[in-house]
């Protein structure tokens, strides 16, 4: 992870296979068609598959929707391509969709830069968890929802990806922690009745669909309790706070990281 200012990941250490520790939901993202890939993804897909035909069969399995990218795939007529080509191929594929790639690895994803350099102190100037319920939106690998069981009475994490559920599970056992509980959740549909939270955290999550994923984070919130998000450090120095989630209604929080980026925080206290 070090070894690469840009990316998270050196594609060149991974393979397909890494397929096969996917949930369904990422299986939906990958296999299908790519806006963002720079290249042919039908055509450079078929180049990296070609040497893994059970990854063909278990995602269809697994995520049937995903049929008919796979078929188009299959259609592509082999060009007879050398083992350097299919190699590339498939780092091409891995590297662009690298964000999910760490998502099967945990503790790659902790090497991350906005984890890794990271400070729990940056939640805790945000609220006082002490002694309140809180729930932790989209966990990852715990960064939040690890810093608010130090001060909480009992905190959630919530994360749809089953292998870093599975590694906060393994946290809480060899730490002892009393306070926490793993579910499986995601932004726009929290498994939680109605204001069942004195706070609802968030990092690196509300940006895709803001009005929907907001909505669903303050209806699981109290009258009175706060919607936080707190992201990680990164090198990236951004110049002005979010204006999507200004125009919300929430107050922003700016710092410096350790590795010179520019982060802003944000909260909102809810009003019902």
């Amino acid at each position: 992870m070090n070894k690469m200012r840009d990316h998270w990941i050196d594609a060149g250490d991974y393979t397909m296979e890494c397929c096969l520790l996917f949930d369904r939901w990422v299986l939906r993202w990958i296999f299908t068609e790519c806006s963002y890939y720079e290249g042919d993804y039908v055509t450079d897909m078929a180049k990296a598959l070609y040497r893994y035909p059970y990854i063909d069969a278990f995602c269809r399995a697994k995520a049937p929707e995903c049929g008919r990218f796979l078929d188009k795939v299959r259609a592509v007529p082999c060009g007879g391509w050398t083992d350097d080509e299919m190699r590339e191929a498939e780092k091409a594929i891995l590297q662009a969709q690298e964000t999910f790639v760490v998502y099967a690895y945990p503790e790659v994803m902790n090497q991350v830069n906005y984890i890794r350099y990271w400070d729990a102190k940056y939640l805790h100037w945000l609220a006082d968890l002490t002694d309140k319920v809180v729930l932790d939106v989209g966990s990852s690998t715990g960064r939040l929802a690890f810093a608010a069981a130090k001060k909480a009475r009992r905190v959630y994490a919530s994360e749809p990806c089953d292998r870093l559920r599975e590694y906060m599970r393994d946290k809480i056992k060899a730490e002892s922690i009393t306070n926490m509980k793993v579910v499986d959740g995601e932004a726009m549909c929290l498994p939680y009745e109605d204001a069942a939270f004195d706070a609802v955290l968030s990092g690196h999550v509300v940006g895709d669909f803001y009005d929907e994923e907001i909505a669903e984070m303050t209806r699981v919130t109290k009258d009175g309790g706060w919607l936080i998000i707190c992201n990680g450090d990164d090198e990236w120095k951004r110049s002005a706070p979010d204006e999507e989630l200004v125009s919300r209604g929430f107050e922003w929080f700016r710092h410096k990281s350790q590795i010179g980026g520019i982060i802003y925080d944000y909260r909102k206290q809810v009003k019902k």
